[in-house]
């Protein structure tokens, strides 16, 4: 028995957050230490980053075209096969390799045995992150980054920005491609294609443009009143940080 999750608590309809054990905390810091020792993630993985979402989207917002992609349940589609080629790629043992993929999965539909990365362990958005950058789909990303186009990543989100719709729209077909070639796929749903601007983590961006959208400004707007002030100092930081001039909104 490996002791990695305790009890586990639906997020929302069919997406479930695994709470770890002390055992499951100390064994994905373990983890995670020692695949960073051998794997430094990719620069426009900004989840992985200091400034996270907000320094993603600043990189696209002065592009005056803009895309956005939504891997559809990312973490599902990270198995313990997929983690094990993965891990060994970094030259860990097969034994080591193997006792990493099975103490960072767990079976969702038991008993179905069908082991994927879940929400809620330590070491998920890393070896999310490893598994990503090794796949088919990781290799175009970074073969467009060195041809020029900016492509960033947050996690289950990919971001494509050019000078031209022309660029953006090649590059969204060729990441079509690569995803369906690594058994991805995009949420049609959530794919916004080349425009001038698009909404991504509550924020609008794009051809000069970076605002956080009205409903999301609303509820700060809330939280800043009904907050301490530690409360307070946070959210007037992560506003300033996207736009000085939605501050007013808060301290008019």
């Amino acid at each position: 028995m490996r002791n990695l999750y305790g009890h586990h608590f639906q997020l929302k309809p069919g997406t479930r957050v695994y709470v770890p054990t002390n055992n499951g905390r100390a064994r994905g810091g373990e983890i995670k230490r020692d695949v960073e020792m051998r794997w430094a993630a990719p620069k426009n993985f900004f989840h992985l980053r200091d400034g996270g979402h907000v320094a993603a989207v600043r990189m696209h917002h002065n592009a005056p075209w803009v895309a956005s992609l939504d891997l559809l349940r990312f973490f599902d589609q990270i198995s313990r096969s997929k983690i094990f080629r993965s891990v060994k790629r970094l030259g860990f043992t097969q034994s080591e390799a193997w006792e990493i993929a099975c103490d960072s999965t767990v079976d969702k539909v038991p008993p179905a045995r069908s082991f994927s990365v879940p929400f809620g362990f330590v070491q998920s958005p890393l070896i999310a992150s490893l598994v990503l950058a090794h796949s088919a789909l990781g290799r175009c990303i970074e073969r467009l980054r060195r041809e020029g186009v900016a492509v960033t990543v947050y996690m289950d989100d990919i971001t494509v920005s050019g000078d031209s719709e022309a660029m953006v729209g090649t590059a969204i077909a060729q990441l079509t491609d690569a995803a369906d070639l690594a058994g991805f796929a995009f949420n049609p749903e959530k794919t916004q294609p080349a425009s001038a601007v698009v909404t991504s983590f509550n924020i609008e961006f794009g051809s000069g443009a970076m605002a956080i959208i009205p409903e999301r400004m609303d509820k700060l707007e809330e939280a800043f009143l009904e907050g301490n002030e530690y409360q307070q100092h946070g959210i007037y930081g992560y506003v300033a940080s996207v736009n000085q001039g939605q501050l007013t909104k808060l301290v008019p």
